[in-house]
């Protein structure tokens, strides 16, 4: 009887270490996930301040300077759906567009709101970029997580799978030409 006591102990604690392991990893993943998540929403915030900021400086320009672009017409239909990859793409070259309109107008573009929006656009960049590195970090350590053992077994059961960086770039298959700019 004393042996068949050891034995029911050694399993009940077998078994409530392998509870322990699976709910602290499980924590743990989602953890990560709830990180990733908050930066993915700080991103969508900026984007959509990041275009709010654009459109008003596509305005000044074309009031001010007479003329009649639209860099957003693909942007304003709104049946089309894009990631936030694409988004910040897209955003980003006109950007740069309006970097070089206003090096080319620059005493037309002197004045205070057009100053403004610029500095408004600096610090949304800023706090963009951080809400990406932060995104990067931790989609790094989740993606870690995923491929180790036990978590990995976890992360099947729980159908979790390995997120992209923010890049869009999946580092795991053999696609070596996926550099975007």
């Amino acid at each position: 009887m004393n042996t068949f006591v050891i034995v029911i102990l050694v399993v009940v604690a077998l078994a409530a270490a392998i509870t322990i392991t699976y709910v602290l990893t499980y924590n743990k993943i989602q953890k990560y996930m709830i990180r990733i998540n908050e930066a993915e929403s700080q991103i969508d915030e900026a984007l959509r301040k990041k275009y709010d900021i654009l459109v008003s400086m596509e305005n000044i320009i074309n009031e001010t300077l007479k003329l009649k672009q639209n860099n957003f017409s693909d942007l304003n239909d709104k049946d089309v759906k894009i990631s936030n990859f694409d988004m910040d793409r897209r955003l980003t070259k006109t950007v740069d567009l309006f970097k070089k309109i206003r090096s080319d107008y620059l005493e037309e573009l002197d004045f205070e709101a057009f100053r403004t929006l610029l500095v408004d656009l600096k610090i949304n960049e800023e706090k963009n970029d951080a809400a990406k590195k932060y995104y990067n970090k931790y989609t790094t350590q989740l993606n870690m997580l995923i491929k180790r053992f036990p978590s990995n077994i976890i992360a099947k059961i729980h159908s979790i799978k390995e997120h992209l960086y923010f890049d869009n770039k999946d580092m795991s298959d053999d696609d070596i030409l996926d550099f975007k700019l």
